[in-house]
């Protein structure tokens, strides 16, 4: 599973006996990617040379440290063990506590060329090692004195394997559309009907790394506004459209998320944007509502044992914005309707500006709206009580609990809604907004 070298190499240094120090050297400090960890799971390290720091006889033990990665060791066969110097003079002992254990068979002194040996071939498991942030290698020796064994020679620590993300993905452009309710809410205040999210991908570098092949993004919203025809699907003449990184993407039954599934980019070490653009039909009223967005990366590990092809999800359900109206909003969530009860519900407007009132009722999973149900007054109190029933009458409910949205085309930070119920039969009075 590996071999360690004897190097016929001098080490000039003179070590005493209490400040005596080996020292460990890698071939480089790596970079790694997680995905590539989470997918190889195991892999070769690279040599590991190991100058001791003082002299050490027959019976001595030296270990070879490694933190931060899991020594594989379903083979303990010390034939496993080749020596490239005929000379050598230390014998594969076996694993302990994450380390090779080597036993001295002969003298070694810190002037000799035996003073110096590469460990080559550990096998290392670095599945888990990621969240660790790096795998260390460490040496030290373990000497007979009169007053027992001690350590000694204790190396510093040197760092083989440092661990980055390699693939990410972040919401960089939210969308952030106006919906206009000078416009009967068919458009934003900006850019008609459309708005933009933008995602942004980026590769790290790294030394050993991944090869990306699919990504799939997913944007969560309510998209059924885009469905002008009402025939259950888009592509219609009349319908709106959702575009990611410039094709058609896929809506979901019923209308809740849109994905697409296209080419990761970048494939090299850098960072690129992907698009997602909403383009409303026209004369259909665009929702207020809040984004999430998702992406998931398919990528492959050059050798890997246990499969060809992983996923990454690199971006989970993170906030992608939401679209807002230019006036006033308040949802009142209960409110009782019917004999016995009676409504009042009132707009107090401190702006100079006199704007309309809409009225959303909600009624079972359905929305109904009612434009211009009447006008809060600038500098005063409306009551718009009696609009407010009739759209709730008019939405089919005359009995019950109901709940609805008062949308008013007024500054919203000189606005507000108030709303409350109160039965007849006690003149008890729930505020209710």
């Amino acid at each position: 599973m590996f071999k360690k070298t004897l190097i016929a190499a001098a080490v000039a240094t003179t070590a005493s006996f209490g400040a005596a120090a080996s020292t460990v050297s890698v071939t480089a400090d790596q970079a790694v990617g997680v995905e590539y960890a989470q997918g190889i799971k195991v892999i070769e390290a690279q040599d590991i040379t190991v100058a001791l720091g003082r002299d050490y006889a027959a019976g001595d033990i030296i270990t070879v440290t490694v933190s931060g990665a899991t020594i594989v060791t379903e083979d303990e066969d010390e034939d496993d063990i080749v020596l490239d110097d005929p000379n050598g003079k230390l014998e594969f002992l076996g694993y302990k506590d994450n380390a090779v254990r080597y036993l001295v068979t002969e003298a070694i002194e810190e002037a000799d060329a035996e003073a110096t040996f590469v460990v080559e071939g550990l096998m290392l498991n670095i599945a888990s090692a990621a969240a660790k942030g790096a795998v260390k290698v460490s040496a030290a020796g373990r000497v007979d004195t009169v007053d027992g064994a001690i350590d000694v020679d204790a190396s510093k620590s040197v760092t083989a394997y440092n661990f980055v993300t390699e693939l990410s993905s972040e919401v960089t452009t939210k969308f952030d559309g106006v919906i206009d309710v000078n416009e009967q809410r068919l458009e934003f205040t900006e850019n008609g009907t459309a708005d933009t999210l933008t995602i942004t991908n980026t590769v790290a570098a790294t030394d050993l790394g991944v090869t990306t092949g699919d990504a799939t993004y997913t944007v969560y919203g309510d998209f059924s506004f885009l469905d002008a025809d009402g025939d259950g699907e888009l592509g219609g003449d009349d319908d709106g459209t959702v575009t990611i990184d410039g094709e058609d993407a896929k809506v979901a039954d019923d209308f809740l998320s849109v994905s697409l599934e296209t080419d990761f980019a970048p494939t090299t070490a850098g960072s690129a944007t992907v698009d997602v653009v909403v383009t409303g039909p026209e004369d259909v009223v665009i929702p207020d509502q809040s984004f999430m967005a998702s992406t998931t990366v398919d990528y492959t590990v050059s050798s890997a044992a246990d499969a060809d092809e992983f996923t990454a999800t690199t971006l989970d359900k993170a906030a992608a914005g939401s679209w807002t109206l230019n006036g006033a909003k308040a949802h009142v969530a209960l409110m009782y309707v019917g004999p016995n009860y009676a409504q009042a519900v009132t707009v107090s407007n401190t702006s100079t500006q006199t704007g309309g009132v809409d009225v959303t009722v909600y009624v079972g999973g359905d929305a109904v709206t009612f434009e211009g149900v009447a006008t809060a007054q600038a500098e005063g109190v409306t009551d718009i009580s009696v609009a407010v029933r009739k759209a709730i009458a008019d939405a089919g409910i005359t009995d019950g609990v109901v709940s609805f949205d008062v949308v008013v085309n007024t500054p919203s930070a000189s606005t507000e809604i108030k709303a409350l119920y109160f039965t007849k039969s006690d003149a008890d009075r729930v505020l209710t907004k």
